[in-house]
């Protein structure tokens, strides 16, 4: 019940925060729709973080399932739209389109319905965890800057009309926000990668290869992508592409792994 109490709040402060920006930031009610879409999703942020503890820690310790994992990524993702659109005003539709997502992954959060466990513990794996999250989190938010980074692009070079794209900041915007989101996640997955390493006991016993491969080809795109914007300064289509390919590997990554091992072979990993 309280997941979709999250989700009907998110959808609220998504419709006000799209309104806002379809309206422009230069009409005069315009920064009230904003302002009032923000604290709505602020207060859907805490909600969401309640149903979250209420989730993770009724059952048994860092049990989480695939729907639980998702619903942590869309909190972090949340909470990284609203400081961005905080700061830049002009990120609010895209925030908005966030929010909705957020919410839909929050609705499917099964509160304390796990009853498996992991076979080790401590702050080292609930670190472990927690960075990962974040690495995806930053990585999903960079990979969808660099989506609407392509279409804007593809739309303006063809003369497409823009329609509810002209909402989005500049192309120099969303480029350099893509990077920034992406050079954090990057940092936050080589973390994530060199705790794995270090805390995880037995690969193989702990279904953990296919993930650690899938990751670790995912660090290697977006370690490229990031070289490549240094020492051959790619941009635009070419950048939004290498960013959306070590979004999917990292996706498949996780959150296909642990499909097939929960859905298919009713395992789990750990």
């Amino acid at each position: 019940m309280l997941a979709i109490i999250v989700l009907i709040i998110y959808l609220c402060a998504c419709l006000w925060l799209l309104a806002g920006a379809r309206q422009g930031l230069s009409e005069s009610n315009a920064h009230g729709q904003l302002m009032a879409g923000m604290i709505m999703a602020c207060f859907g942020w805490l909600v969401h973080g309640y149903s979250l503890c209420l989730a993770l820690f009724q059952g048994p310790s860092l049990a989480m399932n695939t729907t639980d994992v998702a619903s942590l990524i869309a909190w972090i993702i949340t909470a990284v739209t609203l400081i961005r659109s905080w700061n830049r005003p002009g990120f609010a539709g895209l925030a908005g389109a966030l929010l909705l997502c957020a919410g839909i992954a929050a609705a499917l959060t099964d509160e304390g319905a796990r009853t498996f466990s992991t076979s080790q513990s401590g702050w080292e794996l609930t670190a472990h965890i927690l960075i990962a999250a974040a690495a995806y989190a930053l990585v999903a938010v960079g990979a969808s800057l660099g989506l609407a980074l392509h279409t804007l692009d593809y739309r303006l070079r063809h003369h497409r009309p823009l329609g509810w794209m002209k909402t989005l900041p500049s192309i120099e915007a969303l480029e350099t926000c893509m990077f920034q989101a992406i050079t954090i996640g990057f940092t936050l997955l080589t973390l994530t990668l060199f705790s794995g390493f270090i805390f995880v006991r037995d690969l193989v016993a702990q279904h953990l290869m296919h993930k650690v491969a899938l990751s670790c080809l995912a660090w290697l795109i977006l370690g490229t992508l990031l070289w490549g914007r240094w020492q051959l300064g790619w941009r635009g289509r070419i950048a939004a592409r290498w960013a959306l390919s070590g979004f999917a590997l990292l996706g498949l990554s996780y959150f296909g792994a642990k499909l097939v091992l929960e859905v298919i072979l009713g395992r789990h990993w750990g």
